[in-house]
């Protein structure tokens, strides 16, 4: 396996989950294949929208696969928690 994204139903809508290509196979057009075919098969399935989370790095496929940014989810935690 090189890579893996997942789709899950959101009623009506589509949640792109866990999108992953192993670092010695990414920039070879991996990802955007992955998202294209996911795309594709949410469509096929009646899904009229997705909710597209990524790193910043991720997020830079969106817009070549025809999506546009509508907005920014910001996460917080405590300072005295630590992240991993």
């Amino acid at each position: 396996m090189v890579g893996r994204v997942r789709s899950l139903n959101a009623v009506g809508a589509t949640w792109c989950s866990s999108m992953y290509v192993e670092p010695s196979h990414r920039r070879r057009g991996i990802g955007q294949a992955l998202m294209s075919r996911m795309l594709h098969d949410d469509r096929a399935r009646g899904s009229r929208y997705s909710a597209l989370a990524a790193t910043h790095a991720g997020a830079l496929l969106y817009p070549r696969m025809g999506y546009e940014r509508i907005g920014t989810l910001l996460i917080f935690a405590s300072r005295s928690r630590k992240l991993s």
